[in-house]
This record gives C-alpha cells, sequence and structure tokens, in this order.
C-alpha cells in the first residue's frame, strides 16, 4: 500500500494548523463575534481595522441647512456593523458581547441653495463628501455597566487619518444621548431598515420619538 509522502503530511498539518487558527481567531471574552474590540493598557479603544468591509446599514444626516445652521453632526452618518454580531442580532434579536459599530461622518458636498442642498443629475439634495470624523460604540456589559453595557468612543472629528487609539467619551457627549432616546438596547435601530426586528419583537420595540 503506498504510504503518504512527507510532502502530504506537512501540507495535511498545515491545513490544520491554519483551520484551528480560524477556530480560535474568536476572543474567549467575545465568543459570538469575529472581530472584538481590541482596548491598551490604559482602557483606550484601538482603532477598528477593515471597518469598511463590514455590514453597512445606513447612513442618516442632520445637515446644517436644517438645523438653524448649528446641527452637532452635519454629516452623513455611514454606520457599519460588525458581521458577526450583525448576524447574530438577525437571528437571536440581541446584539452579542464585543459588538461594535462604526459610524464614519461624510460631509455633504458644498451647497449652492440657502439650505445647504445642491442640484446634481439625480436631481436636488445632499450628497457625500469628504470623511469628516469616527465614532465606534462597543457592548461590553461588564466593562460599560454604567452607560447600560455599551461604551462611546470618538476617534477625531475631521478628515482622515484618525487617531490609532481612543479613550471612552463622556457620558453627555455620547451614551447619554443614547440612554434618553435609542430605540432598543442603546441603538437607534429605527433608522436602519436593516436592523428591523424578528416579528416578535415588534411589540416590544420602543416608538420612534
Amino acid at each position: 500500500m503506498r504510504q503518504p509522502s512527507t510532502l502530504m503530511i506537512t501540507g495535511f498539518c498545515l491545513l490544520l494548523g491554519a483551520a484551528a487558527g480560524l477556530a480560535d481567531s474568536r476572543s474567549s471574552a467575545y465568543p459570538d463575534v469575529e472581530v472584538g474590540p481590541r482596548f491598551d493598557a490604559s482602557g483606550q479603544l484601538l482603532l477598528p481595522q477593515g471597518y469598511r468591509r463590514w455590514v453597512f446599514i445606513g447612513a442618516p444626516l442632520t445637515p446644517h441647512g436644517l438645523n438653524g445652521g448649528e446641527a452637532g453632526f452635519p454629516e452623513f452618518h455611514n454606520v457599519y456593523v460588525e458581521p458577526a454580531a450583525y448576524d447574530h442580532y438577525l437571528e437571536h434579536g440581541v446584539w452579542p458581547e464585543g459588538t461594535m459599530m462604526v459610524k464614519e461622518l461624510q460631509l455633504t458636498q458644498p451647497g449652492t441653495f440657502p439650505d445647504g442642498s445642491r442640484i446634481e443629475a439625480s436631481g436636488r439634495g445632499y450628497f457625500p463628501g469628504v470623511t469628516n470624523g469616527m465614532d465606534v460604540s462597543v457592548k461590553d456589559s461588564k466593562r460599560f455597566a454604567d452607560t447600560r453595557g455599551w461604551g462611546f468612543f470618538n476617534f477625531g472629528h475631521h478628515a482622515a487619518p484618525y487617531a490609532e487609539a481612543a479613550a471612552e467619551a463622556p457620558v453627555d457627549a455620547c451614551a447619554g444621548c443614547h440612554m434618553a432616546s435609542a430605540h432598543e438596547d442603546m441603538v437607534f435601530t429605527g433608522f436602519y431598515s436593516l436592523l428591523e426586528p424578528v416579528p416578535e419583537r415588534h411589540s416590544a420595540m420602543r416608538p420612534l420619538r
């Protein structure tokens, strides 16, 4: 009977090792996500990588022209969710520990009307321009127990590149608004059709304000 060659055995072992590496890629602290948050020794969140390849769930807009010229965030809010966390939410209706949501801000192109809008081939409206900042929210019920299990981080309200790490934002900067007004589990789920709850949970949703 022909015996397997050393090369075949070595290749098989490498495949097993690669598979084991993939299986072990999830953090023991966050077993239900594939890309979990990483913190430095001082507790700062490290800038997530590859987030533009995550699930894009929507882009709310609150321009200056519709807010008396003083919108707090006068940009498109491009929101991305870590894919495994998104899949878990759709299946179970609950955001798993380690969920990360990235909100990358994107300015509108310069307007030609008093409300900041402009005309393009598709008509009059607001059109994305340059990026202008990034915020990240992280679900960790123990670490952020004082803010209903979520921590919020700002990596700069300016054009890229963003900061490599960020400390947790003060409650009145982010978490407070989510605690007071978010629709479900500190997330404005009502603004994103891709987060529509499963049918039996519709009655539990807080109404939009």
